[in-house]
Formats: C-alpha cells, structure tokens, sequence
C-alpha cells in the first residue's frame, strides 16, 4: 500500500507543516485518511501530490483539536463513504499546562452539516470491512496529569488504532499513543496473536519524556518484534533520534510531503 503524509510537524521543501497528524492511505482495497491535522494543510500538501481525496473512508484517531480540526474544511464533494470516530471523541477536552485551555475538536458533530450523515461512531473492536480494523477503548497505565475531559483526567479510551491487514501482516496507525504506544501494540498483539506487525506509523507521545523513559519504550519495542517503526507527530527529537540510532533501517522518518510503499 502507498502512504503519503499529508499533515505533520516537520515537511519536505515546498510542502506546509503544522503541529497535526494526517495519513492518506492507499491500500489495495480502501482509501483512507487517518485524521485530518488542525487546518487544512492537509488539503494543500494532497493538491501538491497531486493527490485526489475522493471515495474515501476517514478514521479520526482521537478527540483532540490537531488530529479532527482538519475535518471542517472537508466538505461531502469530497466524496467521503464515512466516518469513524469513537462514541466519546466529541466530549468537551481540555489541557492544563499551568493556565487551562481547550484541547478538545474545534467544532460541534452538528455544525458539519455536510458531513452529518457520514459519521460512524464506534467503540472497542470493530471489523470495518475485511482487512479493515479499529481497536480502542484500551486499557493502560500511562500517567496523566495534564489532560482532562468533562472535569476528571483523560483516561483516553476515545483513542482508536487503525488496522490494516496486507498479505497476513498488519500495519497499525497510531495518532498519539496517549495510551502508551507499547500498550497499543500489545492490544493489537492480543486481538491478532498470531499474525506479524510489519508498520508501526504513530505519533508517540514522547517529546516530554526523558532519555531514560524513551529507551525503556525502546527496549519494549524492540522486544515485540516489529518489522519497521514510522515515528511521526508528537513523537518528538529526542525520541526520534534515539529511534533512528537504534532501529537504523527498521526506522524510517516521514514528513509532509513524503511518500511511501509499505
């Protein structure tokens, strides 16, 4: 299948970048758009590849504003079959980062009159279509103490991982592993126990750890035997780097703008 990252935090030269996360997927039986970014860069950097986003299926990762804001400048001439998003993605979001301020879509579901019809809500495992998974509603332990919906901490069970069967392997697309990206995996692991991993695209929620945390998740990686990691968006430099030094050829850096056969 062809990956082309449409939103991310670092582009190519001549492409435009943003603190968001948006995939165009080409697989050989669906096309779809993991998460749309905040604005609409995503649209541009798609018209710079030449890129038309038409009988598509979008799966939103999670509820927060640089993964579905993107979504209101996506109108249905865009020809959208759905929409996938958890039951609970649309909840009031909020970060407290010393002064508190809105995380959350920027955007009501009925202000999308457009788009109303499409949406798809979801929850825990669901077969989309053959070779076509989503899985949330993830249990963890990751710490929290900054992120909150509807007045208690995020326990983020709205994030959904998309799943994506080729040739008896999976690629999985994580928008911010608020979860914990090894606590994804393995949730991926339980559901599929006896197929490959072979793509790891996530956004890893990993730019404030320290060195010490990110080779811990890179030991624990490392142990469940991925073919190759793409780590994108909030994955961070530091974690970044440390990935590629370790992994070498088994990691590959995209930006905006980049395009791949996975």
């Amino acid at each position: 299948m062809k990956i082309s990252i449409l939103t991310n935090n670092e582009s190519r030269p001549g492409f435009d970048s943003e603190h968001g996360l948006s995939i165009f997927i080409n697989h050989p039986i669906y096309k779809i758009l993991f998460d749309t970014g905040y604005t609409d860069v995503y649209l541009k950097n798609s018209d710079k590849l030449g890129l038309k986003l038409d009988n598509i299926d979008i799966v939103l990762s999670h509820g927060h504003y640089d993964h579905a804001g993107g979504l209101r400048f996506m109108n249905s001439h865009n020809s959208i079959n759905r929409i996938y998003v958890h039951d609970d993605a649309f909840n009031q979001k909020y970060i407290d980062e010393g002064s508190v301020r809105y995380n959350g879509m920027p955007f009501k579901k009925e202000e999308l009159v457009e788009l109303n019809d499409l949406f798809v809500e979801t929850s825990g495992f669901k077969e989309v279509a053959p070779c076509f998974y989503l899985l949330s509603d993830i249990s963890h332990d990751s710490y929290n103490d900054k992120y909150y919906v509807d007045g208690h901490l995020d326990d983020f069970h709205d994030e959904t991982i998309l799943i994506l069967e080729e040739n008896k392997c999976l690629s999985l697309f994580m928008g911010c592993s608020h979860f914990g990206v090894v606590n994804g995996v393995k949730a991926v692991k339980k559901r599929f126990p006896n197929m490959k991993i072979k793509n790891l695209l996530a956004g890893m929620h990993l730019s404030s750890k320290t060195i010490e945390e990110i080779i811990k998740v890179g030991n624990e990686l490392e142990a469940l035997d991925i073919e190759t990691i793409y780590p994108l968006h909030c994955t961070g430099k530091l974690a970044i780097d440390y990935f590629k030094k370790r992994f070498k050829d088994r990691c590959i850096i995209l930006k905006a703008g980049d395009q791949i056969n996975i």
